[in-house]
This record gives C-alpha cells, sequence and structure tokens, in this order.
C-alpha cells in the first residue's frame, strides 16, 4: 500500500491551514498597494460577498451566520447547511455533507460511498425534498447519496419533531431545501467542473454541474424559470479483506477439539478471504421549477427532481476454508479466553482464541467473480399554490413521486486443484492477515470451474399525494398563529427477484482433491480473456486471479448455455416477491404561542397530529415440508395520535433554553413486512442464506424530550448544550438464525420487534469567528460538536431465546466534528476531521463469541481551500481521508477477532466554480 501519499499531502494540508493567516497578510499588504485595482466584492462586508442567493456564496461567514439563524430561531431542535457550507466542504453528495452536523452519523457501503446516515445513532431518518416527502425505489427512504451536493441550497436536520412534519422517523428529519428562481434578483449562470482523482480507483472522475435561472416581470405577473445539472463520475475499488466466523478448532471432520495443554478449548476463524469491489459508478441529477407570481399574495410553482445512477462492477472473492476440514499444521494460541457462549455439549467451557495457524492438505479455496450492473432513478414533481392575506395564509400541493432499482449479478466460481496450504499470519492491525503458499492462485492452469450462480432483484415504489396546509395568525394575544392541514398519500411498493442457485458445470466439478479435468479453465477459455488479475493490499500479501468482469458480462448466455442453462436472466422466485399498497390519511391543528412569564418572553408549539394508515399485502408464504409457495394476502388498519409540545424561553437575545417533548414512530420498511422466505441454497463452503421478512412487525413508537440552552454571543458564534431522551418501544432489529429447512442448514435473516427501549444523550456545539485577532489572522474561526450517546433495549439474545438488556444497534457513544476554516478576502478554507466510535451493525449467526456484528468505523480528517482568481470564478483544492483510516469490523467485543478490515480511499480533488 502506498503510504507516501496520505503523509505528504497530510503534511501538505496542515502546514497550508497554518500558513494561511500569513499568506493572506501578504495578499493584503499587495492588495493594499495596488487598492485603486482591487475589485469591490472582494470586501467580505460587500453586498455580493454576503449575498445568499447565488450559487456559491462567497462569504463562509454568511453562511454560517444563516445557518446559525436557523438554530435560533426555530421553534424545534434544528441544525442546518447551507449553500456555501456545503460548496466549500469535500462533499460530493448530500450524504457526505450530512456527516458535519452535530449528532449526525454516517457510513460507508461496499461501493466506496457513503450509505448509511443516521441521527444520535437511529437510522430511523425520514426524508423530505423542499418539505414534501421523498423516497428511492421502495424504501421509506431517499438515498442521500444519488443527490450532488451542488443542487441543495439548504439542508436542516430535525432531531425533534412537530405536528406539521410528516410522520415516520423516530431519529429525526431530513429536510433537502432546492434553489428557486424567486431565491435570485435576475438572471444567474453558475456551475461548477471538478476532477477528482482516488488512490484506489486510479483514474481522474470528473463531476460537473450546470444551474440556469432568470425572472421576468410580464403584465400577467412575475415568472421565473430555473433548471439544474448535476453529474458525478467514479471509478472506484474498495478492498475488503475478511475472517469467517469464529469456530471451534479440529482436526477436520467429526474429530474432538483440539485443546491447549490446560485443557482450554481454541477457537481460529472458519476461514479468509476478500471481497474486492471495484467499478465504474456515474450519477445524475436534474431539478428544474418553474414559479408565477400573478399578484403579490399568491404563487404558482411547478418543480421537480430527476436522479439516476448507473453502476457496473465486479466483487471479486478470494477465500480458503481449511479449519474444520483438514487438520492445522501449525497453531498459535494466545491469552486471550472466556466462556463459549455456543450451545451444544461444550457451551461454557473456557476457549481460547489462536493467533496464527498453517492448514496443508485438500481443503476448499476458490476465487469468484460477482458481475453486478445496477440501474435505478428517482422522479419527484409537483404542483402548488400559496396564497398570503393579511392573517390568513394557505398553500396546497399535489405531488407524484416515483423510482426504481434493480441489480443483475452473474457469478462463476472457479476452485483451486488441491493441495492447499492455507497461512493465517494472525490479526496484527486489527485485521486478518492471511495467503495461499506457492501462490496457486497466480497460476491459470490449477482453476477448475464450479458453480454458476445468476440472481437479479427489481424494486420499485409510486405515490401520488395532496397536501393542504394554512395558517391563522392573531394580532394579539397569547396565541400567535393556528397551524392546521391534511394529507392524502396513495403509496404502493414492489419488488420481484431470483435467487442464488448453484448450477455445476457439465460433468461435475468433482473436488480439489480431484477436480473433473474437463473442466479445466484453461483448456476450455482462453485464460489471458477469461482471467483478470487482482492486487494484493495490507491484509492480503498477494495477488490473484479471478474471472474478468467484461468476459462474464459480454459471454453470460454462451456460458449459460455451457452449463446447461436457458439464455436470459434466471426465473422469477416467489420468495423475493411482495407487493404493498399502503393509503395514509392524516391532518393536524397547532397552536404557536408568544407570551411573557415573569417578565420573559416565551414562545413554542403545542400541537396533535393524527395518521389513518390502511395496508394491503400480496406476497407468497413456503411450506418447509413441501418446498411449495402459496399466495397470500394481509390488510391492516391503524391509527396513531402523536402530540407535541414545545417552549422557548428567552432570557434575553443571546441565551435561551429550548424545551420539547413529542411522541413519533416509524414504520416498518415495506421489505421487512415481506412474510415469504428466499432461500439461496447452501454450497461447498457455507450453508443456505435464507431471509424473510415478518408482517407482524409494528410502528416503532418513541416519546422524545429534548433540552437544550443556548447562548449566541456573536453572528457567527453560539455555543450549545443539550440533552435528549427517547422512550422507544418496539425498535425493529435484524437477527440471523441457524435453521433446517427441507433437512439442510440455512442462516436465517429475519427482523424482529424488540420490548421497550431507551437512548439518551448529550449534544455539545461551539462556532466562532476569531474576529478580535490582528490582521489576516481574524479570519480564522472553529466549528466544533460532541455528541455522547447510549441506549438499550429489551429484546432475545436470538430467536427463541431469553429476552435480555442490549445496546441497540447503529448506537456510537462517542461522535465528534472538529473544523478549523480560514477566510480572508479571496482566500478561503478548511480542515474537517469526524469522528465515530464503535457500534454493533447488527446480530449475526450465534458464534463461540456471541452474536454481536461490532464496527469500528473509519474517522476522517478532510482539507479544502478555494481561492478567488476573479469575482466570477474561483479555484478548488480538496482532499478526503487525510490519514488514510480505514474501517474494522470485529466478531464481538475486544479486538482478538477481527471480521473485516474495509480499506477507505483517498482522493484528491482540484475543480473551477463560476458564476456569470
Amino acid at each position: 500500500m502506498n503510504t507516501r501519499f496520505p503523509r505528504s499531502l497530510l503534511s501538505l494540508s496542515i502546514l497550508s491551514a497554518l500558513m494561511l493567516p500569513t499568506l493572506a497578510m501578504a495578499q493584503d499588504s499587495t492588495a493594499d498597494s495596488g487598492a485603486q485595482q482591487a475589485p469591490a466584492d472582494r470586501n467580505p462586508a460587500s453586498t455580493d460577498a454576503t449575498n445568499l442567493d447565488t450559487v456559491v456564496v462567497t462569504a463562509l461567514r454568511q453562511s454560517l451566520q444563516t445557518a446559525q439563524a436557523i438554530k435560533q430561531d426555530a421553534d424545534m431542535v434544528v441544525d442546518s447547511i447551507v449553500a456555501e457550507d456545503i460548496g466549500k466542504l469535500p462533499d460530493n453528495s448530500v450524504a457526505d455533507a450530512l456527516q458535519r452536523v452535530t449528532g449526525v452519523q454516517i457510513a460507508q457501503g461496499g461501493q466506496g460511498e457513503t450509505t448509511s446516515v443516521v441521527i444520535r445513532g437511529l437510522p430511523n431518518v425520514i426524508s423530505t425534498l423542499n418539505g414534501r416527502e421523498i423516497f428511492s425505489g421502495s424504501g421509506r427512504g431517499y438515498a442521500f447519496q444519488n443527490l450532488p451536493a451542488t443542487a441543495v441550497k439548504t439542508l436542516r436536520v430535525y432531531k425533534s419533531s412537530e405536528a406539521s412534519l410528516p410522520l415516520g422517523g423516530i431519529a429525526g428529519l431530513v429536510d433537502i431545501e432546492l434553489r428557486r428562481p424567486f431565491d435570485f434578483d435576475g438572471a444567474e449562470i453558475a456551475g461548477t467542473l471538478t476532477g477528482t482523482h482516488s488512490e484506489y480507483g486510479g483514474k481522474v472522475d470528473p463531476n460537473a454541474s450546470l444551474l440556469l435561472s432568470n425572472r421576468w416581470d410580464t403584465d400577467a405577473g412575475e415568472f421565473g424559470a430555473l433548471v439544474n445539472f448535476g453529474y458525478l463520475g467514479k471509478n472506484y475499488a474498495y478492498d475488503a479483506v475478511w475472517g469467517d466466523f469464529p469456530r471451534i478448532v479440529n482436526n477436520g471432520g467429526n474429530t474432538p477439539p483440539i485443546r491447549t495443554p490446560e485443557g482450554n478449548l481454541i477457537a481460529a476463524p472458519n476461514g479468509w478471504g476478500t471481497a474486492y469491489n471495484q467499478g465504474d459508478r456515474k450519477r445524475g441529477a436534474f431539478n428544474y421549477a418553474l414559479q408565477w407570481k400573478p399578484n403579490d399574495r399568491t404563487e404558482v410553482y411547478l418543480e421537480g427532481l430527476y436522479d439516476w445512477v448507473r453502476d457496473d462492477f465486479d466483487q471479486a472473492f478470494y477465500f480458503s476454508f481449511p479449519n474444520g476440514a483438514i487438520p492445522p499444521s501449525q497453531l498459535n494460541v494466545g491469552n486471550h479466553c472466556y466462556a463459549n457462549r455456543l450451545d451444544g455439549p461444550l457451551l461454557g467451557q473456557t476457549v481460547c482464541d489462536a493467533t496464527s495457524g498453517t492448514w496443508t492438505g485438500n481443503s476448499y479455496a476458490a476465487t469468484s467473480t460477482q458481475a453486478h450492473k445496477q440501474r435505478g432513478q428517482d422522479i419527484q414533481n409537483a404542483l402548488g399554490v400559496k396564497w398570503d392575506g393579511d392573517q390568513l395564509h394557505l398553500s396546497t400541493e399535489f405531488t407524484r413521486t416515483s423510482g426504481y432499482y434493480r441489480d443483475e449479478n452473474f457469478i462463476i466460481d472457479t476452485f483451486l486443484s488441491g493441495p492447499i496450504t492455507t497461512v493465517w499470519e494472525g490479526t496484527s492491525g486489527s485485521h486478518q492477515n492471511w495467503y495461499l503458499a506457492g501462490d496457486p492462485a497466480l497460476d491459470p492452469s490449477r482453476f477448475y470451474l464450479n458453480g454458476l450462480f445468476q440472481t437479479w432483484a427489481h424494486s420499485r415504489g409510486e405515490e401520488n399525494s395532496w397536501r393542504g396546509d394554512g395558517r391563522f395568525e392573531f394580532l394579539e394575544g397569547p396565541i400567535a398563529s393556528i397551524q392546521f392541514g391534511l394529507r392524502y398519500a396513495d403509496r404502493t411498493a414492489s419488488a420481484k427477484g431470483s435467487v442464488e442457485i448453484s448450477t455445476p458445470p457439465p460433468g461435475g466439478a468433482g473436488d480439489t482433491a480431484n477436480p473433473n479435468p474437463d473442466n479445466q479453465v484453461v483448456s476450455l477459455f482462453p485464460a489471458s480473456s477469461f482471467f483478470c488479475s487482482k492486487r494484493g493490499n495490507a491484509a492480503l500479501h498477494q495477488k490473484f486471479l479471478t474471472p474478468c468482469y467484461d468476459y462474464l458480462i459480454d459471454n453470460a448466455d454462451a456460458l449459460r448455455s455451457f452449463y446447461g442453462l436457458p439464455t436470459g436472466l434466471a426465473p422469477e422466485n416467489p420468495g423475493r416477491f411482495f407487493d404493498i399498497g399502503e393509503r395514509k390519511a392524516a391532518g393536524y391543528l397547532q397552536a404557536k404561542y408568544d407570551f411573557e412569564l415573569f417578565g420573559l418572553p416565551v414562545d413554542g408549539l403545542v400541537g396533535v397530529r393524527v395518521e389513518k394508515v390502511k395496508r394491503d399485502l400480496s406476497a407468497f408464504s413456503f411450506d418447509a415440508s413441501t418446498g411449495v409457495y402459496s399466495p397470500i394476502t394481509r390488510q391492516t388498519d391503524d391509527t396513531n395520535t402523536l402530540p407535541n409540545a414545545s417552549m422557548n424561553l428567552h432570557f434575553s437575545d443571546e441565551w435561551q433554553l429550548r424545551l420539547v417533548a413529542a411522541k413519533t414512530i416509524s414504520y416498518p420498511d415495506f421489505g421487512a413486512l415481506n412474510p415469504s422466505i428466499s432461500l439461496n441454497p447452501g454450497t461447498i463452503n457455507r450453508p443456505g442464506i435464507a431471509s424473510s421478512g415478518n408482517p407482524d412487525l409494528s410502528p416503532i413508537e418513541s416519546m422524545n424530550y429534548d433540552a437544550s440552552l443556548e447562548w449566541y454571543f456573536s453572528p457567527v458564534g453560539y455555543a450549545s448544550a443539550g440533552v435528549f431522551y427517547r422512550d422507544i418501544d418496539g425498535y425493529i432489529q435484524t437477527y440471523i438464525t441457524d435453521v433446517t429447512i427441507g433437512g439442510a442448514p440455512y442462516q436465517l435473516s429475519s427482523p424482529q420487534s424488540a420490548g421497550t427501549g431507551h437512548l439518551q444523550g448529550i449534544e455539545l456545539a461551539y462556532q466562532q469567528t476569531f474576529d478580535f485577532l490582528p490582521g489576516a489572522w481574524s479570519g480564522l474561526g472553529t466549528q466544533l460538536n460532541y455528541t455522547y450517546i447510549d441506549g438499550s433495549t429489551r429484546s432475545p439474545d436470538l430467536i427463541g431465546g431469553p429476552v435480555i438488556s442490549r445496546p441497540l444497534q447503529n448506537v456510537s457513544k462517542n461522535n465528534y466534528n472538529a473544523v478549523l476554516f480560514y477566510e480572508n478576502q479571496a482566500l478561503s478554507a478548511r480542515l474537517a476531521y469526524g469522528y465515530r466510535s464503535r457500534y454493533i451493525d447488527f446480530f449475526t449467526q450465534p458464534t463461540v463469541s456471541g452474536n454481536e456484528d461490532q464496527v469500528e468505523p473509519a474517522s476522517s480528517l478532510d482539507f479544502s481551500v478555494s481561492y478567488d482568481v476573479t469575482p466570477q470564478a474561483t479555484l478548488v483544492f480538496s482532499a478526503t481521508n487525510l490519514l488514510g483510516n480505514n474501517l474494522h469490523q470485529f466478531w464481538g467485543n475486544g479486538d482478538t477477532r477481527p471480521r473485516d478490515i474495509r480499506f477507505q480511499d483517498k482522493t484528491i480533488a482540484l475543480g473551477l466554480r463560476f458564476k456569470l
């Protein structure tokens, strides 16, 4: 691995951050000597520099001031990022930008981009676009990574709820506000063009955006039109090296366990492997807005968003599973010992973790390529009318939202002829270190065809909705206004797909000791085009061959025919089908009050929202005794009443105390309600994989309490300390259970509603610009935030097991962001560090160490600097993950049983922002 890149770039970034004030002083001196030639809008106090309605705001401080004002004036607990805050951070997508918000945590998925956004440790987040619900495919939430950050005007994160907000998120709500033509004074043309180099991807990827907007006064009123285009390209490589579940070591087969001289059991991974994701992903987005004001009281608008993704990638596996198949020829044991937690005759006996070992014999080792083609899109269009009277304000809106996502996957396994020597070097670096002695995976003649798998999944979602809202303002009295509204939504969510059934090659594959010579790869296909080489890394110290993505995709039908399968996609499997219709009718009534209490101004909200939900489910049930799927239908009907109250007590213009209480709910994901069982039969190296939903899942209910003391001591300066408590009932968690279906072993993944639980924590935030410093040093500023979270729920240790109190999934106890920024005239820079501590990712099948899968996420240090070459053009340089940190995953607690290391990429980017 290249360590020169992060070290040299890190040094340069930190040096740049420290030197910027000195450089700016020199710039100030130069500017003073030629002041008559300096453009007027280089002055931070100028109108252009503080105008938030431009695409790229030139003053970072103004954007921070606007976000601070939103927080201060809100009726609830709200944190925001405005346009320039996103534009100056090295963030490409909305998902990446959200990590800067207090209390928000993110995580990367297997394809090298942020896919998980949680608020205060909870993933149950509802997403809105310009205030209306938006979702992706058949899910309930929006995939934030789908939208380029350049499209966004403001991101608001609501951590407490009130009656006018849609239901669905016990964690909170993220509202994405896009730009509209009336945001600008007149014509606007603005855009970005950036080239981003990824260390592992190895290429320079173009990212671009273009916004065109204008407004006109006519005899029919004022018109405005805006279009905005965004594009993100990414050639990525996301490597993971893993150790399979820990198991008791024996001499292979059903032999007794090997014990230490003290008589203790020994645990080692079942096997070792890699999963390299390498692909070419393209994301695009287009949004438009049309506004018409026929008079001062009325506005009509039509706006919409279209985003799409095209991702072609291969997931290359290289693995060996000797433990339990052959005896170890060498085994070293450490001193980390514990009670065996796996049911059976050895339950409770002391087991010690092995630290390294070697296995030589005819064990199964193979490479495999999963060739994915993923396609998706989201579309939303809305038509609305607003009318503002002297006291009465009314609005109505019709919205159509739709989206789909599909993944087609074609796989061929190729195994190695024996004998195989698997060398496990241990867990140095908190990851598994392993290789095959003699580099057999670089010898094409050692490979033989094994199973062909083909699977696909399509999901789709559609919704037609209407809402009407009103507000009546009182001219005097303690009630400032009454807010009211109705909403109706008709939603459908559907999915279908196939399963991964292993089809053996003609004549059978044979085994490692006696492979079928007719299925030797080099005797059937040209090795130079069939095989591609994958690199080694810090955990896997060798290269290996695996089937090429292009060869599999280009010759898929020919390979199907060779395996005796029909051409085209695999048949649909009933176990992956569901079709759900959901109709929601909601109404709310809310009062905003404003009066004095003991001489102090007090304001807030008191309201209630009532929502009735009817749901129709069509799916298939599975009879394990006959292996037959039968169609079923289910109907549910439920009404939810959610009150809320808030109070803001203003001690002065600077100090205020905010108190909020609200009941919230989160509906189960549509896929989680599907009772069908999807069965992927086992292979030579793993049991079958089964998944099922649960139609009896109830909405997660939570009573939320927030208190926040806030001090706003300058326009860009505040400090706040808050506490929060969530009393949660029915939190949904996913379990993996070992089961037998049709006489075959499976690992069944299924969701269950847990019992009562709680989530509590503390949030601290501080922001300040150091205007009091002399000269160019006054351009320095900082943002700091910290969130402590602790939560647990009453739930079974495993399905069917005893109910215990255990931590909530996704909850990291310690989370913080530290940002140092600088802005002086044309120069602006930002150094940002984000940290999230260890958390439970999900609950695995039972192992000797329990069933918790714990993740230690990668913290990230990012840097960006920009310089206004002219008032219309800005050069931008940015770099991410300067420290080169990686994600680590573990079987249970401690560091002795690493599961994965996932190598997080590092990027540098150079770009141009312009406005005309």
